[in-house]
């Protein structure tokens, strides 16, 4: 009867076996060493002694990025209002900059949530989020998203903020429980909202983190020019959807 009982367990072969004790070595090895590498990136950014030259011209910049700013700000109040084209969506992307941002500037990309290079959030478009655009024209690009790149993003890129902890979009049970007050119980719901500018887009806006997009083969320039001289930065139109394409 004992013998009856008892079950063989399932054969895994020696070769398998070995392969995965090699992979968990590697993979604790190789979080040592990441970790190893960001404390000695650490410990290096301590010691480092800045001239007096470097603050003096850091702080000039700053300066200068708020002044631009103004400046834009006061001619965008003088000329017509941009033409959107009866578009009511934009994709804002942060470009690579520089790292010493004026406060002012900095808190305005916070308010945007693209406190970080290379990420994207959705945006009604909306008289004070232009208004906010404008003001950080050189670090940021923006657009207007058509149906298919809005649909890839959620999906491929899509993660939920829900209970202070960030999840991948994988089941529409966490979906409802953030956001079932709502009417939203599904992913298909999420685009919905985002496609059509809903009545409930903020709450699904900002339920979903900022997209962490892919670095293109082509770096985006790091010079502060308009898109429209040749540059990065500013409005795009309909052209952001190639870019969110080599994005995404």
């Amino acid at each position: 009867m004992a013998e009856e009982g008892t079950q063989q367990l399932p054969f895994v072969r020696e070769t398998v076996l070995k392969k995965r004790k090699v992979n968990e070595d590697w993979a604790i090895k190789n979080r040592e060493r990441k970790a190893a590498k960001r404390q000695r990136r650490r410990d290096d950014g301590k010691g480092a002694i800045k001239r007096p030259e470097e603050f003096v011209r850091e702080f000039r910049n700053k300066e200068l990025d708020f002044l631009r700013m103004r400046t834009r700000l006061k001619a965008r109040r003088l000329r017509p209002a941009e033409n959107l084209d009866g578009a009511q969506l934009l994709f804002a992307i942060r470009i690579p900059g520089t790292k010493e941002l004026h406060p002012h500037i900095r808190k305005i990309l916070a308010r945007l949530r693209l406190t970080q290079v290379l990420t994207g959030v959705f945006l009604r478009a909306s008289e004070v989020n232009l208004k906010r655009l404008a003001a950080v024209g050189p670090f940021v690009t923006y657009g207007f998203p058509n149906f298919k790149n809005v649909k890839e993003l959620i999906y491929k890129k899509g993660r939920g903020f829900f209970d202070k902890e960030p999840f991948p979009l994988t089941s529409n049970d966490l979906i409802e429980k953030a956001l079932g007050e709502h009417g939203i119980i599904c992913l298909e719901d999420i685009v919905h909202q985002i496609t059509a500018v809903g009545p409930h887009f903020r709450e699904a806006s900002r339920f979903l983190m900022p997209f962490k997009l892919k670095c293109p083969e082509r770096r985006l320039m790091m010079k502060k020019k308009p898109f429209k001289d040749g540059g990065d930065s500013g409005n795009r139109g309909d052209k952001i959807n190639e870019l969110i394409e080599k994005l995404n």
